[in-house]
C-alpha cells in the first residue's frame, strides 16, 4: 500500500517528494539569490569569508514569495496542513567552500510576529535580523509545516540534513533527551536531487555536517501554517498558498 505523503508526516515527521520545482524555476532561483547577494539586498547571517544564509529572504528577494503559489508547492503544504495555508517564515540556507559550517542536533522552536505582545504560553522573546520572534506552546508548533526547496543536488557529502525519525511528537526537548535520542536512535540523510522538496516537522530532531565536497548547497525553506495566533500577536509573514479572487 502507498503511503501518502500526510502519512508519512504524522509517522515519520518528514517526507522527500522529488522534482517539485521544473529545471527553469529553479535556475530562475539561483539568478535572483545570486543577484540580492551582489548587489547587497540581503538580510543576512554572515561570517568573516562568505554569506551562509538570508532570514526573511522574502524581504531580501520579494520574487522568491511566487514559489509558494506554484501549484505543485501549494499542491503538496494542502495535502498536509489542509486549505488555507500560507506562508509564515523563509530563509536561505547554504553552504560554501568559504562558508563550510555544520548545524547540531535541535528542533526548530520559534516562529516570526508582527511584535512583542505578552500572551501567555509564548515564550523566549528574540530579536533575529529585525524581527521579533517567539517560541509559542509546543502543540502549535508542531502543526507547523516546513517545506525545504532545493536549488542544488544535496547529497551527505555537501552536507545534506540528518533527521532523526518520530522525534516530532516527543514534545520541546532538553540537551539531555536530545543526547539520549541520538545515542538509541538511527538517522537519516535526507538526499535530494536539484528541484525536490524536503518536507517536515519543525519539532523534528535534524542536524547537518559541513561539506566534504566543495560545491553549493542552497535550500530554499518556508514554513507554512493554516491557523491564526491568539491576539494580538500576529504573524509577521501571511502570504497565501492560493492567490485570492
Amino acid at each position: 500500500m502507498v503511503t501518502s505523503i500526510a502519512q508519512q508526516l504524522n509517522e515519520a515527521g518528514f517526507a522527500i517528494v522529488a522534482d517539485v520545482l521544473e529545471e527553469q524555476v529553479v535556475d530562475g532561483c539561483r539568478a535572483l539569490i545570486e543577484a540580492a547577494r551582489a548587489d547587497g539586498r540581503r538580510q543576512s547571517v554572515s561570517n568573516a569569508s562568505d554569506t551562509y544564509g538570508m532570514r526573511n529572504l522574502t524581504d531580501a528577494v520579494p520574487e522568491i514569495a511566487g514559489l509558494v503559489q506554484q501549484p505543485a508547492v501549494a499542491d503538496l503544504v494542502e495535502s498536509v496542513i489542509g486549505p488555507g495555508a500560507f506562508m509564515v517564515r523563509s530563509t536561505l540556507f547554504d553552504k560554501t567552500a568559504g562558508a563550510n559550517w555544520g548545524v547540531f542536533w535541535h528542533q526548530d522552536l520559534s516562529i516570526v510576529v508582527q511584535g512583542r505582545c505578552d500572551v501567555d504560553g509564548f515564550s523566549a522573546w528574540t530579536r533575529k535580523a529585525g524581527v521579533d520572534c517567539v517560541q509559542p506552546p509546543i502543540e502549535m508548533m508542531q502543526r507547523i509545516l516546513a517545506v525545504r526547496l532545493h536549488l542544488d543536488d544535496c547529497r551527505a557529502a555537501n552536507g545534506a540534513l540528518k533527521v532523526l525519525p518520530g522525534t516530532h511528537v516527543g514534545g520541546r526537548l532538553a540537551t539531555a533527551a536530545i543526547d539520549s535520542t541520538r545515542s538509541t536512535g538511527e538517522e537519516v540523510v535526507c538526499e535530494l536531487d536539484a528541484g525536490g522538496a524536503l518536507l517536515m516537522r519543525p519539532t523534528l530532531l535534524h542536524a547537518s555536517s559541513p561539506m566534504d565536497s566543495p560545491t553549493s548547497r542552497r535550500v530554499l525553506h518556508f514554513e507554512f501554517a493554516n491557523f491564526g495566533l491568539p491576539e494580538p500577536l500576529q504573524w509577521r509573514y501571511r502570504i497565501p498558498c492560493r492567490p485570492s479572487g
